[in-house]
């Protein structure tokens, strides 16, 4: 069963464990710092507010396949923007590239590489469905995903490339209408407004997890060539279908995959008989027997599992952050300037 919402028992300040943010003007240092209004819903003003410290993410790096101009620069052999290297000469080179001085010191033939501006277009998925609708500290797991989400759509925006959107919550529908990439900040907040929107956060009817094949597949279809895919979500009803979904998917996309979950659905603690509801059923658990914690650490476990193989492969990013972590601190583990 998932867990129903639950009130975090303690609310740190967003920024409590990395409190500063340090900008640069000229000689000035200016540090600032950003506190979450509140744990159990999302507040405009805030999200708008993460526009600044999503300056120190970095998302340009490795996305070679999208076929309209733009400023990400990618392995192209060829006359491009930007030389690259020298190497040896390939079947099929253009002779206009030969470096001919180089071939004259080394007696062999050689040729000039050089990069081209690709665009790099991006599709948030933000999963709001029941089962993130739940902390026992930090925030719930839909307001940390939801504001990772608008950390990595305001970098890319300052990149300059397109960013499509879709919820999936779980609904009869299975997810909201997918807003297709566009530029500009009107696709950052065209998001904000369909995730504030949202009527889950007002009442969640109960819907039962499925797989998330389907969303995957809508997704699939949506998101241009070459684009990176953003998926912010507990990876609930990621089973073997959804993997090989997954595992398609990076034939012709980048996966950057940001894990929520809640540090209760890492390890139960011995806490006595504990109350269980899916929003029909309702359930007691007894967290003292070492079996039910054991039982309820391998379901987390699995899915941890699934998304480190897929992370062995080219491609795919993993990013852990827990209900009581900092977003930005651990969107930067990964995407930080300079690494």
């Amino acid at each position: 069963m998932d867990e129903r919402q639950s009130q975090p028992s303690s609310v740190p300040e967003w920024g409590s464990q990395s409190p500063l943010m340090a900008l640069a003007s000229g000689s000035t240092i200016k540090e600032y710092k950003l506190q979450r209004p509140s744990p159990i819903k999302l507040d405009l003003s805030y999200l708008i507010h993460l526009q600044r410290p999503a300056t120190s993410l970095h998302l340009s790096q490795g996305y070679p396949r999208a076929r309209l101009a733009g400023g990400h620069l990618s392995r192209f052999q060829g006359h491009g923007i930007e030389f690259d290297e020298v190497r040896l000469y390939q079947p099929g080179d253009d002779i206009r590239s030969m470096d001919w001085r180089v071939t004259a010191r080394t007696g062999k033939p050689h040729s000039k590489v050089f990069r081209e501006e690709r665009e790099r277009p991006a599709m948030l998925l933000l999963d709001l469905r029941p089962s993130m609708f739940f902390a026992t500290r930090g925030a719930l797991k839909s307001v940390v995903a939801s504001e990772c989400a608008t950390l990595l759509a305001w970098s890319i925006l300052q990149q300059g490339d397109r960013i499509g959107s879709m919820i999936f919550d779980a609904s009869a529908s299975g997810q909201m209408q997918p807003l297709k990439p566009i530029r500009g900040k009107r696709a950052v907040m065209r998001m904000l407004g369909a995730v504030l929107a949202h009527p889950f956060w007002q009442q969640r009817p109960y819907a039962r997890l499925g797989s998330l094949l389907p969303t995957l597949q809508r997704a699939a279809y949506m998101a241009p060539v070459g684009s990176m895919m953003i998926i912010a979500s507990d990876a609930r009803g990621l089973d073997a279908a959804s993997e090989s979904m997954l595992q398609r998917l990076l034939a012709h996309h980048t996966v950057l995959f940001v894990f929520i979950y809640d540090p209760f659905e890492r390890q139960m603690e011995n806490s006595g008989l504990l109350s269980a509801s899916d929003g029909e059923l309702q359930q007691q658990i007894d967290s003292s027997q070492q079996s039910q914690r054991q039982e309820h650490a391998s379901r987390f476990i699995r899915r941890r599992d699934v998304l480190q193989r897929l992370e062995k492969r080219p491609g795919f990013v993993l990013i852990e952050c827990a209900t009581d972590d900092d977003p930005l601190t651990a969107l930067q583990s990964r995407l930080g300037r300079g690494r």
